[in-house]
């Protein structure tokens, strides 16, 4: 339900329906040149290259293991991150501690929208809180824009906790959705 329908949300809270999860897409919008952070202590900050591959598998599925169903295999996620043929490496950041992967933000080029996509996002557990996500974020925006691209956008739910942390590093909400449910059970 897109949630500007104001009168539909209503509706169903009406009849019962609860909120079950919020779904936003996010944009960041780039007429000048995005700043970057100083990384962290300790942190380096470099391109997706070859041979990143299968760490960057571990590091999102470590991360994404704390509010998805499903760890997903290599094969399944490649096909849908780095063997998809708009795969941006270029304008993939990964973050280091030493020779360490410890955060990725991994893009797609989407030339026909003038917008890059960040596909996903995640930092190791024991590298969190350190501004890692945020620096990855305006790193790939900064390449992004470095292409020419006006815009950066990404999707995320309400389940991954992470919307703060994008508000935190610019990006506003260009669309938001939300499923309602209602326990059909409990009424008989």
């Amino acid at each position: 339900m897109p949630d500007p329908d104001k009168d539909a949300v209503a509706l169903l809270r009406s009849r019962g329906y609860e909120p079950m999860v919020t779904e936003w897409l996010l944009e960041f919008l780039m007429p000048d040149k995005p700043a970057v952070p100083e990384p962290p202590a300790g942190i380096t900050v470099r391109p997706f290259g070859p041979g990143d591959e299968h760490e960057a598998h571990q590091v999102v599925e470590d991360a994404f293991d704390e509010w998805q169903e499903r760890r997903r295999t290599y094969q399944e996620w490649a096909r849908h991150t780095v063997e998809r043929p708009t795969f941006a490496p270029a304008m993939s950041a990964l973050a280091f501690a030493g020779d360490q992967l410890v955060g990725v933000a991994l893009s797609l080029d989407l030339p026909d929208t003038g917008e890059g996509y960040i596909e996903q996002v995640a930092v190791r557990r024991d590298h969190r809180n350190r501004g890692i996500a945020r620096l990855l974020l305006r790193t790939a925006f900064r390449s992004f824009h470095q292409q020419g691209r006006q815009a950066c956008t990404l999707a995320t739910h309400s389940e991954t906790g992470a919307l703060d942390l994008y508000l935190s590093v610019g990006m506003g909400v260009r669309h938001s959705s939300t499923v309602f449910q209602k326990d059909l059970l409990a009424e008989q």
